[in-house]
C-alpha cells in the first residue's frame, strides 16, 4: 500500500534487506517481487535476503537459492541469513551478530563509504541527529552548519550531498519546500501512511478536501509525537504533487480555494467507469484518424516483460491537465488500469495497462502530435524512475494479423525506422509470418507520420488564423500540427537552454538602409519570447521595451549559420502568435499585433536572402543527419551558435528581461 511514498526518501547508495517469514513461505513473503522492485529502482543494488519469524517450531527457511542468484546475480544477492530476534534459553539471538558483520562488510563495499569528507560534514551530521527532530527550517540547518566553520557555499554542499546519501531529505529547487530539511524519512512515510489508510478518502475514490488531510495529519487522538502541525499541511500537500500521489481538482461547487480538494492517484477506482462508452466511443468520429502505439516495458538487463509498478497511478497525475476533468472533476475518466485524455484541439486519447504494457490510441485529424507527446511522456517516466527498465515503443500488425486478433504482433518502432533507412520497404510481422508495409505500420509512428513542410503549414494555417474560436476538423489538425512544431523547436534545442532563452525575433535597426544581400555587419534588434505565454516580453510587460529587448551587432558569417534554425523559428513564431494572443484573452491592439507579425515576416526575409529556401535545422546543429524538424525527429545540437548569442545576451543583461528557467520533469522552459 505505500510502495508510491518510498521515493520520498529513495537513496540508491544503501544496502537493502529483503525480509521474509519462513512460516508463511518466500512466496507469499514476496522475496523475488522485492529483489525486482529494488533493483529496478537501482540495478546496482546489494541486496540480503533475511528470514525471520520462523515460529514455536523454528521452521528452517526454505528458498531457492539458486534461482534468485541465476535471476539476479551474486553481484546483486550478496547472501541469505536466518535470524531470531527472541533470545534462547541462554540469552542468545540466533542469527544477528552475523547479520550485523555481513551488513557491515556491504556497507563497506559502497564506493560512497570509506571517501573522505571535512571534519566539518561528520560534525553537523552529529550534531543534527542529536537534535532528535524529526525536521528542522533550513535556516536552523545553516546555523549549525555555521557553528562549525561552514561558509554558506559549503553548508548547501553539505545538504546536497546528505540528500544523495540518504542522510536527510532536502527538496532545493521547490519554492514551497526548500525552506525545510527532513531529518527523518520514516516520520514523512508515515504522514502520508495517514492519508493512504484513510477510510473515508479510500471510499471517495482518492478525493479529500484540504480540510481533511488537516485532521488526518493533526488527530488529536493521537500522541503528540504522532501528529503534525498546521505549519506543515501545505508542504506535505506540495510534497505529494511535486512525487506524482496527487493533483489538485477543479471543482466547480466550490467557490473558494481555502479548502482546495485533491485526488490521490494510488486511491482511484479499480473498475472501469460506467460512462466509459460516452467518452470513447465504439468507432472514431467523422475526420478523425485512429493511431496507436504500445509502450512495451520490459526488463532492461534481459528484454523481458516486466512491470513498472504504480505506473499509471503516476500517468493519472501528471497528465491531469489532458483529463477530461479538468474543468469539472466530474467529468474525469480513470480507473487503476485506464484513462481517457483530450487535448486542446479535442484531439482524444485512451490509454491502458494491457498486462504489463501501455496501449495509447489517439483519435484526431491529425493523431500524430498528440500521440507522440503521450508516448515520449511514458517512455521517460519508465525510464527515469525505474533505471532497471527499458520502455520499446511499439505499433502493431495490421492484416491478417488484424482481421481477428488486432495487435497480436507488435513490431518494433526503432527497427522499423533503421529498416526505411537502408531502403527496405517491408518487415516481417513475428505472429503471422507476413511481410508488411513499413510505411502503413508507421503511421502510428510520429517520427514516420505523413509529414506536411513548414511552408504548407504556414500557407493552410493563414487560411484558418482569422477563425481561431471556430472548432472544425480542418482547424483542428492545422492547430495540432503548429503545437507538434513549436513543441519540437524547443525539443532540439533543450540542451543549448541551459544557458539562455530559445525563443526570440530580430530586424534590422535600421531598416531603410538594411541591404540583406551584402550587408556584412549590421545592428539587430532581437526582442525575447515567453515560452509559456509563447508571446513577446513588451506584450508581457504592458509594451515596456525595456524588458527583454537589447540592440546587438551581429556578423553576416554567424547569422548564415544560424539561418536555418532563424528561419524555422520566425515562421513558427508566426504561427504560435495568433493561437497564443487568442488563448489568453490578451488585450493586444491591432497596431501592435501588425507590427510583431511584420518583424517576423520581414526577419524571415532575410534570412531567405541569405541563405536561400533550402536551409535545413541539420546544417545549423552540426549533425550529420539534416533531416527537416518538421519531420519529428528531435535532433540535439553539438554547435556554439545559439549559446554564442546568449553570451552577447547575458553580457547586456543577465536576468534576460526577467525570464526565468523553470526545470520541469523534462526539459528546461523559460518563462
Amino acid at each position: 500500500m505505500y510502495r508510491p511514498t518510498h521515493q520520498l526518501f529513495f537513496s540508491a547508495p544503501a544496502v537493502y534487506l529483503v525480509v521474509w517469514k519462513p512460516r508463511e513461505g518466500s512466496q507469499a513473503g514476496q522475496v523475488k517481487e522485492w529483489i525486482q522492485l529494488v533493483k529496478r529502482r537501482e540495478p546496482s543494488a546489494k541486496i540480503l535476503v533475511v528470514a525471520t519469524h520462523g515460529g514455536p517450531q523454528q521452521r528452517q527457511p526454505d528458498i531457492d537459492r539458486q534461482e534468485l542468484w541465476d535471476l539476479f546475480g551474486k553481484e546483486t544477492v550478496v547472501d541469505f541469513f536466518f535470524v531470531e530476534s527472541k533470545p534462547d534459553e541462554h540469552g542468545n539471538r540466533k542469527g544477528i551478530d552475523e547479520l550485523k558483520r555481513a551488513i557491515a562488510q556491504v556497507a563497506a563495499s559502497l564506493p560512497e563509504v570509506g571517501r573522505s569528507v571535512p571534519k566539518s560534514f561528520a560534525d553537523v551530521r552529529q550534531a543534527l541527529q542529536d537534535k532528535g527532530a524529526p525536521y528542522l527550517p533550513l535556516r536552523e540547518v545553516l546555523d549549525i552548519c555555521r557553528a562549525h566553520n561552514m561558509d554558506d557555499e559549503i553548508a548547501r554542499l553539505f545538504i546536497t550531498i546528505s540528500h544523495r546519501l540518504g542522510h536527510l531529505t532536502h527538496y532545493e529547487n521547490d519554492p514551497t519546500l526548500r525552506d525545510i530539511v527532513i531529518l527523518r524519512p520514516d516520520w514523512l512515510a508515515t504522514a502520508m501512511s495517514y492519508v493512504l489508510d484513510d477510510e473515508a478518502t479510500r471510499a471517495a475514490h482518492g478525493l479529500v478536501k484540504f480540510s481533511r488531510l488537516a485532521q488526518l495529519w493533526d488527530d488529536k487522538n493521537r500522541a503528540a509525537d504522532s501528529r503534525y502541525p498546521a505549519t506543515l499541511h501545505p508542504i506535505f500537500l506540495r510534497l505529494m504533487e511535486r512525487f506524482d500521489l496527487s493533483y489538485r481538482v477543479a471543482d466547480l461547487t466550490s467557490r473558494s480555494d481555502s479548502d482546495p480538494i485533491s485526488l490521490i492517484g494510488q486511491l482511484v477506482p479499480d473498475i472501469r467507469p460506467q460512462n466509459i462508452s460516452d467518452a470513447w466511443k465504439s468507432s472514431p468520429a467523422s475526420g478523425d484518424i485512429q493511431q496507436t502505439q504500445i509502450c512495451h516495458i520490459v526488463d532492461a538487463s534481459n528484454g523481458q516483460s516486466a512491470s513498472a509498478e504504480g505506473l499509471f497511478y503516476q500517468l493519472i497525475v501528471r497528465l491531469h491537465k489532458y483529463s477530461l476533468g479538468r474543468a469539472d472533476y466530474n467529468a474525469s475518466v480513470h480507473w487503476q488500469r485506464g484513462l481517457v485524455l483530450e487535448d486542446e484541439y479535442k484531439s482524444r486519447a485512451f490509454l491502458e495497462h494491457v498486462g504489463n504494457d501501455v496501449r495509447i490510441t489517439v483519435r484526431s485529424p491529425y493523431p500524430e502530435g498528440l500521440l507522440g507527446m503521450l508516448t515520449r511522456e511514458v517512455k521517460f517516466l519508465v525510464e527515469s524512475f525505474w533505471e532497471g527498465l527499458r520502455c520499446d515503443v511499439m505499433v502493431p500488425c495490421i492484416e491478417p494479423c488484424g482481421k481477428h486478433t488486432p495487435g497480436t504482433g507488435l513490431f518494433e518502432v526503432e527497427k522499423l525506422m533503421n529498416s526505411k533507412r537502408k531502403n527496405r520497404n517491408e518487415f516481417p510481422c513475428p505472429v503471422c509470418d507476413e511481410w508488411q508495409n513499413i510505411d502503413s505500420l508507421l503511421r502510428n509512428a510520429p517520427a514516420a507520420a505523413q509529414s506536411i513542410s513548414l511552408a504548407d503549414l504556414q500557407s493552410e494555417f493563414a487560411a484558418i488564423k482569422d477563425k481561431l474560436d471556430e472548432v472544425n476538423v480542418t482547424s483542428r489538425r492545422i492547430l495540432s500540427q503548429v503545437d507538434k512544431t513549436y513543441t519540437d523547436l524547443l525539443q532540439v534545442l533543450t540542451d543549448e537552454a541551459k544557458e539562455g532563452p530559445r525563443l526570440f525575433s530580430f530586424f534590422p535597426v535600421d531598416r531603410s538602409a538594411f541591404n540583406p544581400k551584402t550587408w556584412i555587419r549590421e545592428k539587430f534588434r532581437l526582442v525575447l519570447w515567453c515560452e509559456h505565454s509563447r508571446l513577446p516580453l513588451p506584450v508581457l510587460n504592458n509594451g515596456d521595451m525595456k524588458k527583454g529587448v537589447y540592440d546587438l551587432e551581429l556578423e553576416r558569417e554567424w547569422f548564415k549559420k544560424a539561418s536555418p534554425y532563424l528561419k524555422l523559428l520566425t515562421g513558427t513564431l508566426g504561427m504560435v502568435l495568433p493561437v497564443a494572443s487568442s488563448a489568453v484573452k490578451l488585450a493586444l491592439d491591432e497596431t501592435a499585433y501588425k507590427l510583431i507579425e511584420e518583424q517576423l515576416d520581414f526577419g524571415k526575409s532575410i534570412i531567405d536572402a541569405t541563405l536561400g529556401e533550402t536551409a535545413k535545422i541539420g546544417d545549423f546543429l552540426g549533425t550529420a543527419d539534416s533531416t527537416h524538424l518538421e519531420h519529428g525527429v528531435a535532433l540535439r545540437s553539438d554547435g556554439s551558435t545559439l549559446r554564442e548569442l546568449h553570451a552577447l545576451l547575458k553580457a547586456k543583461d543577465p536576468g534576460f528581461g526577467g525570464l526565468v528557467r523553470v526545470m520541469n520533469k523534462r526539459q528546461v522552459s523559460s518563462a
